[in-house]
């Protein structure tokens, strides 16, 4: 009896042992301007990367796992000590954090006291940090930063791609996409998926490959739409702006000043929503 309640504590112990995050890294890459870190992650997980300053770009992994290269770029004044990385798994999701301040954290859901205009002022502020991220198949993806651009091309799963001051750009993605930044232009092309792009100073450029099922929304506040669809495309439409025109190949409803229009194109059955307030909008 007393060696099968040993053997029942040691089996609920290696249980709590494997329910707990696999991996937590942190202080990593300060030395040095390039770092580099290496993961398998399977199809159906997690990765989210967040970053302060500097572009985030996500291609295809063609070996199912996550590769991550990072170069720090050191302007007038910088240290490119201050930045270092954190590296934070459990189970099948993986979270990833550029960080410019000692007492930053970083957990699976995200990063936070990361501030960087303390009293070091150039130190920090004056590095930059361009991170390129390989994701396997299937891997639902999230990229953030705040000073930079995103990029996404040929990605397998859901994507949300979120900048503030910065474009951001989605390519051949065959899952949901949202596209979001303050300052930039947002440029979606998009293989089916549900699809949400938005700016407030900019342009949203949209082109579907396929029909697809998903709704599409897109907007701006100072900057126009152009939406390409495919050779069959069925949708309720549903276009809108305040100082702009409004222009369509499809046969819809205008109002007098054809600020607004609305109608089913095809079949229906997915909604297409598109405002903008200083733009004009076209559906081709």
């Amino acid at each position: 009896m007393i060696r099968t309640s040993r053997y029942v504590m040691a089996a609920a112990c290696a249980a709590a042992v494997g329910a707990a995050p696999l991996m937590a890294q942190q202080d990593l890459g300060r030395d040095g301007t390039t770092w580099k870190w290496d993961g398998a992650l399977a199809s159906g997980g997690s990765l989210k990367l967040f970053n302060i300053n500097g572009a985030l770009r996500f291609t295809a992994s063609a070996d199912g796992s996550v590769h991550v290269q990072a170069v720090k770029h050191v302007h007038s004044g910088g240290d490119p000590r201050t930045v270092h990385y954190a590296v934070v798994r459990d189970g099948n999701n993986l979270t990833i954090c550029a960080m410019w301040n000692d007492d930053a954290t970083c957990d699976i859901d995200g990063m936070r006291g990361s501030r960087n205009d303390d009293n070091d002022g150039n130190r920090r502020r004056n590095v930059t940090a361009e991170i390129s991220v390989q994701v396997p198949g299937g891997v639902r993806t999230a990229g953030n930063t705040v000073n930079g651009d995103v990029s996404v091309e040929r990605i397998s799963s859901d994507v949300r791609a979120n900048t503030v001051n910065g474009a951001v750009r989605v390519t051949q993605v065959t899952g949901d996409v949202n596209a979001r930044t303050v300052n930039g232009d947002v440029n979606v092309d998009t293989r089916g998926g549900t699809v949400s792009g938005e700016t407030v100073n900019g342009s949203v450029t949209a082109s579907m490959g396929s029909s697809g099922t998903g709704d599409m929304r897109f907007s701006t506040v100072n900057g126009g739409i152009d939406i390409t669809t495919p050779s069959t495309f069925n949708a309720d439409v549903r276009l809108s702006t305040l100082n702009g025109s409004i222009d369509s190949k499809f046969p819809l409803d205008f109002d007098r000043r054809r600020r607004h229009a609305e109608g089913t194109v095809g079949s229906g059955g997915r909604q297409l929503r598109a405002s903008t307030v200083n733009g004009s909008i076209t559906l081709q």
